[in-house]
């Protein structure tokens, strides 16, 4: 197996002119006796090239590779990483054949349908749970922190290094505050704007309307296959706890800052930004009050009060392609600079440099063969061969055979 796409020609008896293409398994990853293995095949390798978007194979594959071998062992017990069909299933809409369950608030009926996902783990010991999702061709990454608390936990920053107060005005865009309680209020309460310049304005709509080309040109309206507008009964437009973006936070303010802040929070990262998420924010919500309901025993709200959303400022992409690619990069950042607070808004373009996303699909496919011929390097050697499939395939495991990842 080279990872090129082998075509053969048809026998007699099909068609004149028909050609078939197999599709070659090129490595199971994480590789047997592991259980949850994901097939990679050459068709999947394809979409590494420029100008094709990435599917649910390689973001699937790249998410678990960064978990087992990026992650420390201690900061994996405490995260999660669904796969991408989790958000697809949440809100796919019941099939008419599907067990009667109307009488069931619609919550419910959308927890139903992932229940199982989360048998083995309790989310709520977790410090961060990672959802990436797929609306309308479009990749984002949902990341839903500290679920576990009930309200913000401030503590003392060791990296704090007192300043005087004109150089911290410079350096922070947050008003100075003494540590305590007001600094609490002031992560609440915040939603200052600055200045948007006439260039910041005309880049938003550049990517206002690069989102609506896709959506008219690659995508359909998710909407006629999720139940998200159902449970809505309160009216999403009015959920307006994303945080404005337009915040900083970077290195220099870290240590500005007396205190860290955890609190529970959704943070939206978007490449291409668009249309507000707000909905997602309140699907993802309402998620985890029927879970919490489910695995305690009791009920809690995750109300917007308790559990705010936010859009951080990320790095955005340059073409209409790369949405999948940004986002197993701020999957990979957020493993190796993990956040030291959870002040918001945040200012995260500073994360990684623009050039690193110039080389990062020809990163992973050269993961993807490295990987292969140790797979096969490891067989030949043990005088074993993939009896699980044959090299050629023209099937791919069920989607709800991918498990999350998690420790």
């Amino acid at each position: 197996v080279t990872g090129e796409t082998a075509i053969f020609t048809a026998p007699k008896a099909a068609p004149i002119g028909v050609v078939f293409v197999c599709f070659c398994r090129l490595l199971v990853y994480p590789p047997p006796p592991a259980k949850g293995g994901i097939s990679v095949t050459n068709e999947d390798l394809h979409c590494l090239n420029d100008g094709e978007f990435l599917n649910d194979v390689i973001i699937d594959f790249y998410l678990k590779y960064l978990f087992l071998k990026k992650l420390k062992k201690e900061d994996a017990i405490r995260s999660h990483v669904f796969s991408s069909f989790f958000y697809k299933r949440l809100n796919q809409r019941e099939r008419r054949n599907a067990v009667d369950a109307s009488n069931l608030p619609i919550q419910k009926r959308k927890h139903n349908r992932v229940k199982t996902w989360t048998r083995h783990v309790d989310l709520f010991q977790k410090d961060f749970i990672f959802v990436p999702i797929n609306e309308s061709a479009h990749w984002y990454l949902a990341i839903i922190c500290f679920p576990g608390l009930e309200k913000a936990h401030v503590e003392l920053n060791l990296l704090y290094q007192p300043q005087t107060q004109a150089h911290s005005t410079a350096v922070s865009s947050s008003p100075p505050t003494d540590g305590g309680s007001d600094e609490l209020d002031d992560v609440r309460q915040h939603t200052a704007v600055p200045h948007r310049s006439v260039a910041d304005v005309n880049r938003q709509q550049q990517y206002t309307d690069g989102l609506h080309r896709i959506i008219e040109c690659y995508g359909t309206d998710d909407s006629h296959n999720s139940d998200d507008q159902s449970s809505c009964q309160d009216g999403c437009s009015e959920d307006d706890s994303l945080v404005d973006e337009y915040g900083s936070f970077d290195k220099a303010e870290l240590t500005s800052k007396p205190t860290i802040c955890k609190q529970p929070c959704i943070l939206i990262m978007d490449s291409l930004r668009g249309p507000t998420r707000s909905t997602v924010v309140k699907t993802l919500r309402e998620y985890l009050e029927v879970e919490w309901e489910v695995k305690k025993g009791s009920k809690r709200s995750f109300g917007k009060d308790v559990m705010k959303g936010s859009s951080p400022r990320v790095p955005q992409q340059d073409n209409f392609s790369d949405c999948g690619v940004y986002v197993l990069q701020y999957v990979e950042s957020f493993f190796e600079k993990p956040l030291p607070s959870f002040h918001l808004p945040m200012n995260l373009l500073d994360w990684f440099p623009q050039q690193r996303m110039k080389t990062k699909r020809d990163e992973i496919k050269e993961l993807i063969l490295k990987l292969q011929t140790q797979q096969q390097l490891n067989l030949e050697s043990s005088g074993q061969t993939d009896s699980c499939h044959s090299p050629c395939e023209d099937t791919l495991e069920s989607a709800d055979l991918i498990p999350p990842i998690s420790s």
